[in-house]
């Protein structure tokens, strides 16, 4: 109740004293008061501003670094995008592809498919070959107005004519529920190789022929000794791909 009055109590008292005595004797009491009271409290304000003024100003550079950021980030992404559009040749010059970003996955484990963020709208038909700026990917088996499913080659449900650029020994590109990819169904004596390069075949319906494939790492007889087994090292890992290109007007090249 009383607190209201207090200052300007003081404030009279101070009034007071400094009336008391002569000139010399004020002017040593306002420099005391002015050294102890005054300056201190001038100098707390300015303080209280420069800091209001530092957290604005600290305000505005996070603001300035976020949006650095973030176009940093875009810039980054449309890189990304250009590199893989470059990345990509074909031996069929009236193939088109259209950009599609991975947006989600369904399905478990070794038998997950890929949601990409193109459909119907714009003109993504069902079968359409699916391939990274590396390497094939897969085929779209599903289309919505707004998104696909992509079968990628690591679903054993998968499978395509690859060949060996080397020799051009034939073999069906398939993986296991084990995660293994394999090229199957290799006469036995077939000239290959750890290491040689492997691509779609003259014989797929779905891909361009002599798209990249992967790299061979073991070769094996099959169980029935009947045929080589070759084990793929991929040159795309489905589970890291962020962009994929899928293939329009597959009709021209089948």
């Amino acid at each position: 109740m009383y607190q209201k009055y207090i200052l300007p109590v003081g404030l009279v008292i101070l009034s007071l004293i400094m009336l008391i005595g002569n000139a010399e004797e004020r002017a040593s009491k306002a420099a005391f008061l002015g050294r102890t009271i005054f300056f201190p409290f001038v100098h707390s304000l300015k303080t209280v501003e420069s800091n209001r003024t530092l957290r604005e100003e600290n305000f505005t550079l996070r603001d300035r670094l976020t949006e650095s950021t973030l176009q940093n980030l875009a810039l980054q992404n449309k890189l990304k995008e250009y590199v893989g559009v470059a990345a990509i040749s074909f031996n069929t010059p009236e193939v088109e592809f259209e950009l599609a970003e991975v947006i989600g996955f369904s399905g478990q484990f070794q038998a997950r498919n890929l949601i990409v963020n193109k459909g119907k709208m714009q003109h993504i038909a069902a079968g359409s070959a699916v391939i990274s700026g590396n390497g094939i990917v897969g085929k779209v088996v599903s289309v919505t107005d707004t998104y696909s499913i992509v079968l990628p080659f690591s679903n054993p449900h998968f499978q395509v004519p690859v060949m060996d650029v080397k020799s051009s020994v034939q073999g069906i590109l398939q993986s296991d529920l084990a995660g293994t990819i394999s090229m199957n169904l290799i006469k036995l004596g077939s000239e290959i190789a750890t290491g040689d390069t492997i691509v779609t075949s003259n014989l797929s319906q779905l891909f361009p022929k002599g798209y990249p494939v992967g790299t061979i790492s073991r070769i094996r007889e099959s169980t029935d000794n009947l045929f080589l087994s070759a084990e793929i090292e991929p040159f795309t890992w489905v589970e890291n791909l962020e962009h994929v290109y899928i293939l329009k007007e597959r009709k021209s090249y089948e």
